[in-house]
């Protein structure tokens, strides 16, 4: 099989702007020539890679799952090349995370003192999304790994998954002086309600217990970090992740509210294609997997 480097950094451009002039306008082509590169490509691996019939254009399934074996293809290249000419290795060794907002910013700076030491010293590049955005980008093989929440069809094939940690959702808003809650949760009193979007992951955990509740909605975001300092400020109760208020309240910054019943469980994964990423990538999944390991 004679794949040439420039079709799969063609392939990646236009799966990654989804429009066939505009890929070749980036790639310094003109469009017939970057199609018939494109058309090679898809001719030499034996597979559909884009589905002209829609507008923008898509990736089928196959192109999808390509999309990981390029980059890889690719950072491996890139990496060879580095390490032949002493050259920063910046290209083979970065790797693309997509991360729910909390994660992003509460389990990535867990494992990245591991990564420093590793053989390959992995330099994350980390996107913090809505986690339907950020399933989303791992389905289309926009990214190399993937940190969220449970989902059933990516714990099955084409993905791998790890489990890497659980959590609550703790009911919490702010305390006064002498430390007691702002706020209390009762069937008679409205209480304002710092709210997750209710299209977001969180916010239809949330939904599930949302008729046992008086509450009146002030506020609407996707990012925990948010609705945790307004939370803060005493605003209102929030429904936040505990490992995101940890420090909170140990230090009596916030207070759980209402019962036991309004705590939320929730598990988090990382997820990726079961293709093998490049050595660098494999090395955050070990990372993770340590992580794990270290959590039960």
């Amino acid at each position: 099989m004679n794949i040439e480097s420039k079709w799969l950094e063609d392939f990646l451009m236009l799966a990654e702007v989804r429009n066939f002039s505009m890929a070749a306008d980036k790639r310094n082509v003109t469009q017939p020539a970057f199609s018939r590169r494109i058309k090679a490509l898809e001719q030499t691996v034996g597979a559909e890679l884009i589905d002209r019939s829609k507008t923008p254009i898509a990736l089928t399934p196959s192109g999808r799952l390509f999309r990981i074996t390029a980059r890889t293809l690719i950072n491996q290249m890139m990496d060879g090349i580095g390490q032949l000419s002493d050259l920063s290795k910046l290209g083979g060794n970065n790797v693309r995370v997509a991360a729910a907002h909390s994660l992003a910013t509460s389990l990535v700076p867990l494992i990245q003192s591991e990564l420093m030491t590793g053989k390959h010293k992995p330099i994350l590049s980390v996107e913090a999304i809505d986690v339907d955005d950020a399933i989303e980008e791992l389905q289309e093989g926009g990214c190399d790994l993937l940190l969220a929440f449970d989902d059933e069809l990516l714990r099955l094939p084409p993905y791998q998954s790890l489990q890497i940690g659980q959590a609550e959702l703790l009911p919490v808003c702010a305390c006064d002086g002498a430390g007691k809650p702002l706020f209390r949760i009762t069937n008679h009193k409205e209480v304002p309600w710092l709210a997750y979007s209710p299209s977001s992951y969180m916010g239809r955990q949330v939904e599930a217990i949302r008729n046992q509740v008086n509450l009146q909605p002030v506020f609407l975001s996707s990012m925990t970090d948010l609705l945790k300092t307004l939370a803060l400020q005493g605003l209102g109760v929030a429904w936040l992740p505990d490992y995101a208020i940890k420090q909170e309240l140990e230090n009596g910054q916030v207070a759980i509210v209402g019962d036991a019943s309004l705590r939320l469980p929730i598990t988090y994964y990382a997820y990726r294609y079961q293709a093998r990423l490049h050595p660098a990538g494999e090395q955050v999944w070990q990372a993770l997997r340590l992580h794990a390991e270290k959590q039960v």
